[in-house]
């Protein structure tokens, strides 16, 4: 019985930690899930089955409930995107992409609840973004075409060119190849891809930019490059 409450209260420090040192609020919550209910299971052990059950269904249930239906309103991610191939497009079985792939690692960390939207023109699209109709916007958009009021989670690096007078990216020289136009590029300079939001939404850019770093430090950014360009 010692050893079983010495490993129980163990886990239950652990988990303290773990809900204290959590990166996202969703991961906090059911750690602290978990936290409630060996605190249930000691109070059992201790010879208190009212006192554990009460703190199961209220200290741990209820609370449970209440904190996830505020996640996920809170979590809610309106994403707007602009269809662009390899990088973010709809495909037979729903969206596709780098971009797409990139978010799809990013809301299995963070439990965003993420709601698409097309747009025709970029242009119109930056627009939702500084109108506050969407929280992110994709679409291998590059430095370049941020506004004042929206800022550019990098998250890869590309180079622009001048391509008979017109300046292109990477990716647009590579669909210009790809229909039979045999583009001479000429290298003007270095710039990023990014992921628009407005300057306004500090939280969703500091998670975007701190889930992003990690994943190039753990070298699934890599992996998800490699895999559509």
């Amino acid at each position: 019985m010692n050893t079983v409450v010495i490993m129980i209260g163990a886990l239950y420090l652990l988990s303290a930690v773990i809900v204290v040192a959590s990166k996202s609020s969703f991961q906090a919550v059911i750690w602290f899930g978990i936290m409630g209910s060996l605190s249930a299971i000691v109070m059992l052990l201790a010879g208190a089955p009212d006192v554990a059950m009460t703190q199961f269904t209220v200290g741990v249930a209820l609370v449970l409930i209440v904190y996830i239906m505020a996640l996920k309103r809170q979590r809610r991610v309106r994403l707007g995107f602009v269809n662009v191939p390899s990088m973010i497009e709809i495909g037979s079985g729903g969206l596709k992409g780098l971009e797409w792939e990139i978010m799809k690692r990013i809301d299995e960390k963070e439990g965003y609840h993420i709601e698409a939207a097309a747009f025709e023109s970029r242009e119109t699209a930056i627009k939702a973004v500084e109108e506050h109709e969407i929280d992110i916007l994709c679409g291998a958009f590059t430095e370049e075409e941020l506004s004042g009021s929206t800022r550019g989670i990098a998250y890869l690096e590309t180079s622009i060119f001048d391509f008979e007078g017109v300046e292109v990216d990477f990716v647009k020289l590579k669909q210009l190849s790809r229909s039979s136009v045999s583009p001479r590029p000429v290298f003007l300079k270095k710039s990023n891809y990014v992921f628009v939001v407005s300057k306004s939404s500090g939280d969703l850019a500091e998670a975007l930019s701190s889930d992003i770093e990690n994943m190039i430090k753990e070298g699934k950014m890599q992996e998800i490059v490699g895999r559509y360009l």
